[in-house]
This record gives structure tokens, C-alpha cells and sequence, in this order.
């Protein structure tokens, strides 16, 4: 079996030589190492990103899973920095990742790359599968690294069905859970007008009725879809969907005034000119 290597250091991707053998292969001090399979294989195939401080893990993964893959691909990098400088070049299907770093955020990168790729955490803490399946990631990977763990993954990956599953969970959803006079509401997304801050808590306005919760603006930002929703004022955040008319002082949604920050017109101009 034929194995093209090539090396990720820093932003730099080399080729290097041609392996037949294992034993060969594993026998550089590269920090990072890229297998690519070219055998035929009957197998799907997908492209494997594995990202791991630890450089003699990667070795290690790559080195047992590349049975497994066949006519996949599994890449392999110890910095995040070289994950960037590869994925602007190169298609992906999958990412394994330890987000655990010591210089920089793998959450952030899961986070903003989550609508592209497929992710499984690797990791040999069990609250970052909590965090991560919060998150919406496909699956978790316990360390140490074990392979029929992994081919129950790969099985999964290989099985469309239970990936549109996955796929339909994970999806945002259209409703904003929240609790109102001691009961749990859901408020559809699309019947939110605007959103008041009052003190501690917030007035969501809807064509039926208002409901007053403990929960701050900020909160309210990161759960409403960003792309139906901007905060136009320090105390206020509303649908963009309803709003009929608006100038560079105010907005006017359901016939009610609502003011523009002027730190936020430019913002609300642009952002409005591309929904």
C-alpha cells in the first residue's frame, strides 16, 4: 500500500517522499504528518482532519486508523494555526480535535466552524463532551485512543441516516426557550417583534401578548439567530423580518418607535442592506 507524506509546519505544507512501509513512515521527527491513501477501496470515502497538540498522538492515529479509512484521508497538525492554513486550501469532511490547548481556544475554532465541518472531540475530559454536544458536534472520543471506539464512529459517519439525524438535533431551533410566571414558554422565533431590557430582565414582545424574563441582553444575543435578530440600541434587540420602516434615529416595528444608537447605525445600514 502507497502512501504520498507530506508535513504541516506552521503554514508551510511540504511534500516529502513516497512510503510503502509503516516503519519507514514513523521514523521522522516531523511535528505534524499528512497520510494519503491511494489504494482503491470500496468503502466511502472521507477526509479525516485530525488536530492535537501532541505530535506523537497524531502519529499514533493516523498510523491505526489508516486501515480503516481506506481510500479516505486522514490529516494530521499539532497548531491550530496550521488547521487555518490548510482548511483555506484544502476540503474536509471530518475534524478530530483536542481542544485543549496551551496557547489557544479549540471550543472557538469548533465554534466557528461548526456549519462547515463534522466534528468529533478527542479528549480525555468528559465535560468538554458535554460542552461540545451542547455545541451540536457529532460525536466524543475518550482518550486514550481506541480503535474500536473509533470504528463505531466510522460506522456511524458511513451511515446517512443516522447523519441527517444528527444533522436535524443539532439544527438551531426556532424557538427561544424561556420561563415566564413560574411556567416554561417557547416563543417562535418569528413571532418575536422586539425585545426591551428592563434592569435584570427583559420584556419579549410578541403580536399575542409580553413576556417578562430574567435573562440579559447578551444572553438574548447569543441565542437568537444572528442573522433575523440585531441589537440596535443598548436596550434594545429587534427582528429584522417585521420591521417596515426605519431611519438614522429610530426603527419602527408593530407601530412602535424604537431608537438607533448612532455606534450602531453604520452596522444596522449594512446589515440590513444584505439580509
Amino acid at each position: 500500500m502507497v502512501h504520498k507524506i507530506y508535513l504541516i509546519e506552521g503554514a508551510k505544507i511540504t511534500y516529502i517522499l513516497r512510503y510503502t512501509k509503516y516503519s519507514k513512515l514513523f521514523s521522522t521527527t516531523a511535528s505534524s504528518i499528512i497520510l494519503l491513501p491511494l489504494r482503491k477501496h470500496p468503502k466511502m470515502s472521507q477526509r479525516f482532519l485530525y488536530i492535537d497538540e501532541n505530535s506523537a498522538l497524531n502519529e499514533t492515529l493516523t498510523k491505526t486508523t489508516a486501515s480503516l479509512i481506506g481510500n479516505g484521508m486522514m490529516y494530521a497538525c499539532n497548531q491550530l494555526k496550521a488547521a487555518n492554513a490548510f482548511l483555506a486550501e484544502n476540503k474536509v469532511d471530518v475534524i478530530i480535535i483536542d481542544p485543549n490547548f496551551s496557547n489557544d481556544n479549540g471550543f472557538a475554532f469548533i465554534e466557528k466552524r461548526l456549519d462547515d465541518y463534522l466534528f468529533i472531540i478527542h479528549s480525555a475530559r468528559t465535560k468538554d463532551a458535554v460542552r461540545g454536544y451542547d455545541l451540536g458536534i457529532f460525536d466524543f472520543l475518550p482518550k486514550p485512543f481506541g480503535l474500536d471506539r473509533f470504528k463505531v464512529t466510522y460506522k456511524r459517519l458511513n451511515n446517512q441516516n443516522y447523519i441527517k439525524e444528527k444533522q436535524k438535533n443539532i439544527l438551531p431551533r426556532p424557538y427561544l426557550e424561556v420561563r415566564c410566571d413560574l411556567m416554561t414558554e417557547r416563543i417562535l422565533h418569528e413571532n418575536i417583534q422586539y425585545i426591551e431590557a428592563m434592569g435584570d430582565y427583559a420584556k419579549i414582545v410578541t403580536p399575542e401578548r409580553k413576556y417578562v424574563v430574567l435573562m440579559s441582553m447578551k444572553k438574548l444575543e447569543e441565542v437568537l439567530p444572528y442573522d433575523s435578530f440585531f441589537r440596535v440600541h443598548k436596550s434594545y434587540i429587534v427582528n429584522v423580518d417585521v420591521i417596515r420602516q426605519f431611519s438614522a434615529r429610530e426603527i419602527i416595528v408593530a407601530g412602535i418607535k424604537i431608537p438607533l444608537s448612532r455606534f450602531k447605525k453604520q452596522r444596522f445600514f449594512s446589515f440590513m442592506q444584505s439580509a
